[in-house]
């Protein structure tokens, strides 16, 4: 069901002023380059090398109580009931590649780099595009293409694009750095690409989180992101309660003045939610390659004074050509609460974004603003079932194991501020009447689909915001995953996603609409990358995870185990006003014993689609 569903609900209370402002600093740790196209990896890829694993960072941020706030309606919230999206084989304006792998990152690394890098899942995608490049980060490697898909740059380790330790010296079996969550974002007016990393230092001998930890931002010197870039580091190891702390799946945003960081808050010592963490950097002295002269730090409690949970609150970008929007203003955009299910979105704003070019004085304030408003709803998706091929490593791991993928909370996913919207996605339970399979993992009679919204913000000294249009996608026995929404300047819009069902291996895909389509919802849903067999990495088998940690149910389902998936896709808008969208699939290539994911870069001409209506 694809619902332009435009209403006006106000929200149920006015805006407030919310956070602790601090102002911190950054440190500059020199530069760096992503090389020539890398040799292929070097290294083991054995069964037995599965046993090497990194430090389990999820098991330290299990931590997702505290979601409450009564709901806006006195009757209980349904699961949303729609209309499945039709499916066309036509794509009109569409090419695309492949992109980064699990070989690729497994074996990523140069030097003393080479057969350093852990098997991991899943590949957090990054994506940017600019001047002919296209950027794709995942965890933990970074690679650069030309439009055509030709690779130019790397893939290298992170952890040594970042001139960090390895993250497993196999020689004398110590860690390195813990690296996580790359985004990337390519900023027009500055010509410069960034790259965002979490970085946590751990015990060499044992890889126990120790502190520091830091937000670690990469800048080009110049708009080829073959060359130079600076790196910085923001220390994040004080930044909450009963510190250390680290800023977990951290988000990137920007306005004309900044550079914007959203973290949640973990500590190291309970493990604990403590809030929020929000950054503003002048993104004038980034692209010059000087220290800022400060960073200004807004610290959110763990629960807003409604009772909502203040965690991935996602800074905008502006849409690419009107950058300069709503001068002095940066917006962010999250769920609620995080509940079963929910209808309300938050609406923040940062007013005096200007300020971040000069020193601080008795007179620097910044006003940061937080609205809860009215929403359709949405809530926790379960797991994806998956159309079952061969299963190398399972077959012999743990041989009656089928795995689902895991599609994980409904966080706010990528925000674009565009024609006074803030347009985002996030993955939503659903269910449809006309599906004649389940779709959802453990027995669940729902599945997984895509909630969208445009939400109309008052460009006033008081915030105001409302849902201007929202609406679901979804496809018929199947799960939509880890959705992405990309808008370019002419009001041309698609949303990328991972597909999965019992009839169908894991694939990406996408919905778009015309360019003259601003009133109305999106099309049909089309195929971009073809699944060829199923995800068969180690996360989803009982033996191959941490002791005491299961990914099964073996109550209900003793053979249905969740691997890991996504933990999100990425969209980027060209020069030529062209959508961007990368997601996660089981492609065609060579795969390592560990694991099998690839990922798929699409690029959409926005209005060579004929397929797009109008749903009531």
């Amino acid at each position: 069901m694809l619902g332009a569903l435009a209403c006006a609900w106000a929200g149920p209370a006015l805006a407030e002023d919310v956070g602790t402002q601090t102002f911190a600093t950054l440190r500059s740790l020199g530069s760096t380059q992503i090389g020539g196209v890398a040799a292929p990896g070097l290294g083991t890829d054995t069964l037995a090398d599965l046993a090497i694993q990194r430090p389990d960072l999820d098991a330290l941020t299990a931590d997702v109580d505290g979601a409450g706030g009564a709901t806006p309606f006195a009757t209980p919230l349904a699961v949303p009931s729609v209309r499945n999206t039709p499916v066309t084989l036509l794509n009109r304006g569409f090419s695309g590649f492949p992109g980064l792998d699990h070989a690729d990152q497994r074996f990523a690394g140069t030097g003393v780099f080479v057969n350093t890098q852990f098997t991991k899942e899943p590949p957090d995608q990054g994506l940017c595009v600019g001047n002919g490049f296209v950027v794709e980060t995942i965890n933990t490697a970074i690679a650069v293409y030309r439009a055509d898909g030709t690779l130019v740059s790397g893939p290298i380790a992170l952890n040594q694009f970042f001139g960090l330790h390895p993250e497993f010296d196999r020689v004398n079996m110590r860690f390195g750095d813990f690296t996580s969550d790359p985004r990337c974002y390519f900023d027009a007016p500055t010509n410069r690409f960034f790259v965002l990393l979490l970085q946590l230092d751990v015990d060499p001998p044992t890889g126990a989180f120790s502190g520091p930890t830091h937000q670690l931002l990469a800048v080009s010197q110049t708009g080829d992101p073959t060359g130079s870039w600076n790196l910085f580091a923001l220390d994040t190891t004080a930044d909450g309660t009963n510190c250390p702390c680290f800023g977990d799946q951290p988000l990137l945003g920007a306005d004309a003045n900044g550079i914007y960081i959203s973290g949640n808050g973990f500590s190291l010592v309970d493990g604990r939610f403590k809030g929020a963490q929000i950054y503003g950097i002048s993104k004038l002295f980034l692209a010059a390659g000087a220290l800022p002269p400060f960073v200004l730090h807004i610290n959110l409690p763990r629960n807003a004074s409604d009772g909502a949970l203040n965690r991935s609150v996602f800074p905008a970008t502006r849409v690419r050509g009107d950058e300069f929007s709503r001068f002095g203003t940066e917006y962010f955009l999250s769920t609620f609460n995080q509940a079963a299910l929910e209808n309300q979105l938050v609406v923040w704003s940062l007013k005096g974004t200007e300020q971040l070019h000069f020193p601080p004085g008795p007179h620097t304030q910044f006003r940061f603003q937080r609205l809860p408003i009215l929403s359709e709803t949405f809530g926790a998706p379960p797991d994806a079932l998956q159309k079952i091929g061969t299963l190398p490593l399972g077959s012999v791991v743990n041989p009656t194991v089928r795995p689902s993928l895991a599609t994980n909370a409904q966080n706010m996913q990528q925000v674009t501020f565009a024609d006074g919207k803030l347009w985002s996605t996030v993955a939503t339970v659903l269910n449809a009447p006309e599906d004649t399979e389940p779709a959802g993992a453990f027995g669940d009679p729902n599945k997984a689909g895509v909630a969208w919204f445009a939400v109309h913000v008052n460009n006033g000294n008081q915030l105001q915001a409302s849902v201007q249009k929202q609406g679901y996608i979804a496809i018929k026995n199947a799960n939509l995953l880890f959705p992405a929404l990309g808008i370019n300047r002419e009001g041309g819009k698609a949303i990328g996603f991972s597909i999965s069902g019992p009839e169908i291996f894991p694939s990406t895909g996408y919905v778009q609409s015309g360019e003259d389509d601003d009133d109305h919802g999106f099309g049909k849903i089309h195929v971009a990358g073809a699944g060829v067999n199923s995800e068969d990495g180690f996360s989803g088998y009982p033996s191959q995870n941490p002791p005491g940690v299961t990914p099964c149910n073996s109550r209900t389902h003793p053979t249905e185990c969740e691997a890991r998936w996504g933990d999100y896709g990425a969209t980027a808008i060209g020069a030529d006003g062209s959508i961007w969208l990368a997601g996660e699939y089981i492609g065609p290539r060579p795969r390592t014993v560990g694991a099998n994911f690839q990922t798929f870069i699409t690029r959409l001409r926005v209005g060579d689609d004929d397929d797009h209506h109008d749903h009531d």
